[in-house]
């Protein structure tokens, strides 16, 4: 690969949702690969420790923790997006909500799409208007494909993002690609809650870090990628 992350300048990415099991992997991804890395939070604050980071000395690039509760502090966002819009090359919208609600609960479902849905494509909006050149990866589940009416409202707030995934690239491009990557069950150990989940995976390999950071890695340096979905998953999204 021509574009290696080692062999970048300094750039910066910034995480929503980093506290949470997928966006602290990231995190870590992310600082490997020597970036600057802005981690918003709502709750967790202590995003390093959690990412299972130890001093070293080879440890240097930066982890800014934010703590920002969306809607209401999206300006707060607006205001790190304009102090690191010379470096801020990408954009990861991990933020989301996983509860249990259906098209009954109207409530819910506005509360799901707003989190889910309408904060990643605002975020990705003003992204696009500020910085000159950059990446948008949304993170999308590849559990949404057949219907569940436990989760509803999950489901549909994830379709309504991989949607506007592709749409984004559109009117983005050419200096903003927005891509998104479908992830499987990244837990190891089986539950009662998702041993069906799990079943249901065509592949039984584990989806492992190292899979997670090539595939962050491809959608990040290949520059005639964008609106697409990868879906890392195990292929549970074909049955």
């Amino acid at each position: 690969m021509n574009n290696s992350p080692q062999e970048e300048n300094k750039k910066t990415a910034l995480i929503t949702g980093a506290s949470g099991k997928i966006g602290l992997k990231l995190v870590k991804i992310f600082s490997d690969f020597g970036f600057d890395v802005i981690a918003h939070y709502n709750t967790n604050e202590d995003i390093s420790v959690r990412a299972g980071f130890k001093p070293a000395p080879t440890f240097t690039n930066r982890i800014t923790a934010i703590k920002a509760n969306f809607p209401a502090q999206l300006p707060e966002i607006y205001e790190i997006m304009q102090k690191h819009k010379e470096n801020l090359c990408c954009l990861v919208n991990c933020a989301a909500i996983f509860e249990k609600g259906n098209l009954k609960d109207i409530d819910n479902l506005q509360k799901t799409v707003e989190i889910n849905s309408f904060i990643p494509l605002i975020l990705s909006q003003k992204y696009a208007e500020i910085v000159k050149k950059g990446n948008i990866i949304n993170i999308l589940d590849g559990n949404i494909y057949r219907y569940n009416e436990i989760y509803q409202n999950y489901r549909v707030s994830k379709r309504f993002l991989e949607e506007t995934t592709k749409e984004s690239a559109l009117i983005f491009a050419p200096q903003i690609r927005v891509n998104a990557v479908a992830f499987g069950m990244l837990e190891k150990e089986k539950t009662p809650s998702n041993t069906l989940a799990k079943n249901k995976e065509i592949l039984k390999t584990e989806i492992c870090d190292e899979n997670i950071a090539k595939t962050i890695e491809f959608l990040l340096f290949c520059e005639n990628l964008t609106g697409q979905i990868i879906y890392l998953d195990n292929g549970v999204h074909l049955v």
